[in-house]
């Protein structure tokens, strides 16, 4: 359920999750956010309708008396800096329909009318929002009405430099992604002030025009080609050179070891072609058929988890009015509640006994990590993505799903697998 609330700003804290990672990307600690939440707070004090608050209602979810944040941790911030007590917000009782609800508002901030005149910094802003959110290309190029090539680029520039990229326009971001392989010169593109970056940029793709110039006349002198525009002769690669200082050196070794037959550049690559075999056809196509088939594994997996995670919901919620039926469980789950609110409890300097009850088993729960479809693919194949699996959240899975099989649940093949490769994570972190 959702509902408007004039909430106490005091009842309000920012979100975290189990393992106390926040839904918040920015890095609140520097200068640059200090001064964004300052400029918050004064726009805020021009509220006619509402002074103090911002335009654009923060989300919250629910929690007993707690409200937590899951949109809008810098208008909190900076409600509190210029002294606002309550404040509207959208609040909901579902932590998934929060979560969709946020989603919605990364699209909002950048696809409405009354949003034309967003900043380039805000619009690109919007944009990462919506990327941090796995939004597929497509619907975020709708919503920010550019094409899909440029938040591809976007999303792989912002990839490249993380946190430093919240302040950075898109053009910028689609730059460095065009030196995604040159080391310095994305340092120099992530680096130099806003104002100068056009400039840098303008200097590297002088410097990288050179060196195109370079290797062309190098390979029109051994009497390699170049791939004529509308040329349609299928070819295969023989190597792919990134063009940079070293692109000359190993341009010279690749020819020793190749007979191409042309060439071509996209972008920062140099490709050795020749012109394509009955075998690499025949190797095209295999290499097709096994990436056709791992798609279809990867899919196949997402189906078994998805089916993993309502037989796990199902097997609590048949024991759930009696925590003894599942007491290894019960006891997990009423610990990481106990663990979750440490903090809390010292700070208000009290000790609370939390023993195992149908209502903590249920908020453990709800704070219980486990992998979502895409992770749990890549970790049923033996796969860990760091940026999907933060601190303690592999040995706290691990935790949850022995306490589950001790009281007599047992994981299917694909949770087998996810738990193997998690447990070896959560052992590789111990050592």
């Amino acid at each position: 359920m959702q509902e408007l609330v004039n909430v106490d700003i005091e009842d309000v804290y920012p979100y975290e999750d189990a393992e106390g990672n926040s839904l918040n990307p920015r890095d609140l600690s520097t200068p640059a956010s200090a001064e964004y939440i300052a400029q918050l707070g004064e726009q805020f004090r021009y509220n006619r309708l509402n002074p103090g608050q911002p335009r654009v209602k923060p989300i919250l979810y629910r929690d007993g008396g707690i409200y937590w944040i899951i949109d809008g941790e810098c208008r909190y911030r900076a409600m509190r800096a210029i002294g606002t007590k309550r404040f509207l917000a959208e609040v909901y009782d579902d932590l998934a329909d929060a979560e969709t609800a946020r989603t919605e508002a990364a699209k909002a901030m950048v696809e409405t009318d009354c949003k034309l005149n967003l900043t380039a910094e805000e619009m690109s802003r919007g944009v990462q929002q919506m990327l941090a959110l796995d939004l597929p290309d497509d619907e975020v190029a709708a919503v920010a009405r550019i094409a899909p090539e440029k938040v591809r680029r976007a999303r792989r520039g912002a990839r490249r430099v993380q946190d430093a990229a919240y302040d950075m326009t898109l053009d910028r971001l689609m730059a460095i992604s065009e030196f995604e392989g040159d080391d310095e010169a994305v340092a120099e593109l992530r680096d130099c002030p806003q104002r100068d970056w056009q400039k840098v940029y303008g200097r590297l793709e002088r410097e990288r025009a050179a060196l195109e110039a370079g290797l062309s006349r190098a390979l029109e002198e051994a009497g390699v080609p170049r791939v004529a525009e509308g040329d349609a002769t299928e070819r295969t690669s023989l190597a792919s050179i990134y063009v940079s200082d070293s692109a000359p050196a190993k341009l010279e070794a690749a020819l020793a070891d190749a007979e191409p037959d042309a060439y071509d550049i996209d972008g920062s690559w140099l490709e050795l072609l020749r012109e394509a075999t009955d075998e690499d056809r025949a190797e095209t196509e295999r290499v097709r058929a096994e990436r056709e088939e791992e798609h279809r594994r990867d899919q196949r997996a997402g189906e078994l988890w998805d089916a993993e995670l309502r037989s796990m919901d199902a097997w609590l919620a048949e024991r759930l009015a009696d925590p003894r039926a599942m007491r290894r469980t019960a006891a997990w789950l009423a610990r990481l509640v106990a663990d979750s609110v440490s903090g809390t409890l010292e700070r208000l300097g009290a000790e609370v006994d939390m023993p195992p009850s149908p209502a903590l088993c249920v908020v453990g729960w709800t704070r219980a990590w486990r992998p979502d479809p895409d992770a749990a693919r890549a970790l049923a194949r033996g796969r860990v993505n760091s940026w999907q699996v933060h601190g303690d959240m592999s040995a706290h899975f691990v935790g949850l799903a022995d306490a589950m099989e001790a009281d007599g649940y047992g994981l299917g093949e694909t949770g087998q697998a996810v738990l193997e490769t998690l447990r070896k994570e959560a052992e590789e972190n111990d050592g």
